[in-house]
């Protein structure tokens, strides 16, 4: 069967798998009281189920099981998919614990790290690097600790970033979709079938969690995310010898989260495990962009390092273009919002330097130093609401002014 062919049949079972049962999982959150309440770090104002992470997890390995059975008709990896089951179990049971009861960051830390291990001890490791104009670099004994960073990185960046509507999921879809790409190019069929049928699963839950029906990734989902992301990506990159800049480029804006999270906790001498809402997306929302604007800018950020990347793996250089295209958008929406900034005195050094992460200066915020980020965002809205009930005032003056 024809690969292309292929990843279009399991990324629609996958996205009709996951979109069937993200409404039962819903319920289910509500049954177990596994919900996000509203807080000063959460966008939303009630109560809202964290378990469309389990949704797609189940929606994964069972789509797996159908197209093996019905599609490929050819027998999956199981002993590897059953390692990556016992770890993402592991991994959903330390999330759903998180997300029901709270546990303290630390010790889900050393929770993750007991996963990882295992995995390592199955075999999963980082054996070596591919550096531009460096070459392949053999990591020998140091293999252990480089593939300890690595999956640590991928969980706790996406369970980092988790934090808007659409932003965790849509970065785990540019990701597998950039598998999909390389796996299609080197025809490498299990790693499409499993980055496709991922990518659907996601692209299901996407639609619930932007809908009026909301449903989050929780915990569970988010660092189940990061775990299969990393073993996906990983393993990939060890069959072909991908280079490192290409197998990070859908992670860089997590990655420059996580990165810039760790120095501003180090730099207030707070703990690393401190919770706040400082992260870049809501740095700028606090610069008055709003939830889904946030998003956008951050996706087309991301689309961008991912097309410059594959341009050099599948040598179209063209593909510079349209990655430029996404990077030049988001500078727009930044440009646009600087303009109002500007009103308000916010120079466009100390503004950028801030939405990066570099300056904690909250001066420059005027009043907003002390507001978190759910009182911003019920300003906007109440704001847009406003906005929108004067507009058709507006037109109706304007048109009866033009009738006169």
């Amino acid at each position: 069967m024809d690969l292309g062919l292929i990843a279009v049949l399991s990324f629609v079972v996958a996205f009709l798998m996951s979109w069937l049962v993200q409404p039962h999982f819903r319920n289910l959150g509500f049954l177990t009281e596994i919900v996000d309440h509203p807080g000063y770090r959460r966008p939303h104002r009630e109560p809202v189920p964290r378990t469309g992470g389990m949704a797609i997890f189940i929606s994964f390995f069972c789509t797996l099981f159908f197209l093996e059975k019905v599609v490929v008709h050819t027998e999956l990896p199981w002993s590897w998919l059953g390692i990556l089951i016992g770890a993402g179990l592991a991994i959903l049971a330390l999330g759903v614990g998180d997300d029901r009861f709270g546990i303290h960051a630390e010790k889900k830390l050393y929770g993750q790290l007991a996963v990882i291990l295992l995995l390592m001890v199955f075999g999963q490791r980082l054996d070596f690097v591919v550096i531009p104009m460096i070459g392949k670099i053999q990591l020998g004994g140091w293999a252990w600790p480089f593939t300890l960073f690595w999956y640590l990185g991928f969980i706790n960046s996406m369970n980092l970033i988790d934090g808007l509507d659409g932003l965790a999921s849509g970065i785990s879809i540019l990701a597998s979709l950039t598998l999909v790409v390389i796996a299609y190019v080197v025809a490498d069929m299990y790693s499409m079938l499993f980055a496709a049928t991922l990518c659907g699963a996601t692209v299901a839950f996407f639609y619930w969690n932007i809908s009026d029906r909301k449903i989050f990734l929780g915990d569970s989902g988010s660092m189940w995310m990061g775990l299969v992301l990393g073993s996906l990506i990983m393993n990939l990159g060890q069959k072909v010898g991908l280079s490192l800049p290409l197998m990070l480029a859908p992670m860089i804006v997590p990655i420059w989260d996580t990165g810039t999270t760790i120095i501003r906790r180090y730099r207030r001498r707070a703990s690393i495990f401190q919770a706040d809402d400082f992260h870049l997306h809501h740095r700028l929302l606090r610069l008055g962009f709003s939830p889904r604007g946030v998003v956008l800018c951050l996706l087309l950020v991301t689309a961008g390092a991912i097309l410059f990347s594959l341009s050099g793996f599948l040598n179209l250089a063209w593909l510079g273009l349209p990655a430029m295209g996404a990077w030049m958008w988001a500078a727009q929406l930044g440009a646009q919002r600087h303009m109002q900034n500007r009103q308000q005195g916010f120079d466009l050094f100390s503004e950028l330097s801030y939405a990066l992460g570099f300056n904690d200066r909250m001066d420059l915020l005027k009043n907003q130093g002390d507001q978190n980020v759910a009182d911003i965002i019920d300003f906007q809205s109440e704001k847009q609401k406003v906005n929108q009930k004067s507009d058709p005032q507006d037109r109706g003056d304007r048109s009866v002014s033009g009738d006169d």
